[in-house]
């Protein structure tokens, strides 16, 4: 009788342990979340910001846009100024993303050009923006994607970093490393590539985030970032 007794206990502990351990690791992947969002300067800080203003060179994924791009977008409308070279031509596109549409573009000296000459690169384009947009927000992307529970702990240059699994960052799977004690993202792999992420910088109004992407043969650098709360309308609809 003691036996079945002694069994039953532990049936009704191990019971007891798988019922905590999925609640349990929530709470890890939520804690690691919640600490991203708090270095990037709070979810309330992003959510709020209404126009970013970015530079960026590196990582371009079309043959069709070469050089430096800059970026001004307006994230209540899908609004977005590019400021760049297109085909080899220097230009300035307005487009709005949401709606996938042209509105106006002009060349280096401020004369409108036909959109309908540029409409078939507006994919590229607006690829373009969407891959460089999630990589300057990488806080924000990630604490937003689905993660997995933190699992090893690694020591990258004198830092102890948490590795945290990711499945829809830029449409993959990857695993980034968390400073277990800021909060910051220091590394990220993907596509079979690692970048040590740096360079974080206040952008405005306290939400901070890195501007310096570097792996073996490849980097991607925001030169000049901002963000505002405020800002002139001619900046969508004229040059």
């Amino acid at each position: 009788m003691k036996q079945k007794t002694n069994i039953m206990y532990y049936f009704c502990l191990l019971l007891s342990v798988v019922s905590l351990c999925p609640s349990m690791l929530m709470a890890q992947t939520k804690n690691i979340a919640d600490k991203i969002w708090n270095a990037a300067g709070g979810k309330s800080k992003w959510e709020s910001t209404k126009y970013i203003m970015f530079t960026v060179t590196g990582n371009s994924q079309h043959a069709s846009i070469t050089g430096n791009r800059k970026f001004l977008l307006d994230k209540q409308s899908g609004m977005v100024r590019f400021e760049g070279t297109l085909n080899r031509n220097n230009v300035v596109a307005i487009f709005n993303v949401p709606n996938q549409k042209l509105i106006h573009i002009f060349d280096e000296n401020g004369t409108e050009i036909a959109a309908q000459d540029y409409r078939g690169l507006l994919p590229d384009l607006i690829d373009q923006y969407n891959i460089d947009l999630k990589v300057l927000s990488l806080p924000a992307s990630i604490a937003s994607s689905s993660l997995n529970n933190p699992s090893e702990s690694k020591i990258i240059n004198a830092e102890k970093l948490q590795k945290v699994d990711f499945a829809n960052f830029l449409g993959g799977r990857g695993s980034v490393y968390v400073n277990e004690e800021s909060g910051l993202i220091k590394r990220i792999d993907m596509d079979d590539k690692s970048y040590i992420v740096n360079g974080y910088k206040d952008i405005g109004n306290g939400l901070v985030l890195p501007t310096i992407f570097k792996a073996s043969g490849d980097s991607i650098s925001y030169q000049k970032v901002a963000s505002f709360t405020e800002m002139e309308p001619a900046k969508f609809n004229s040059f």
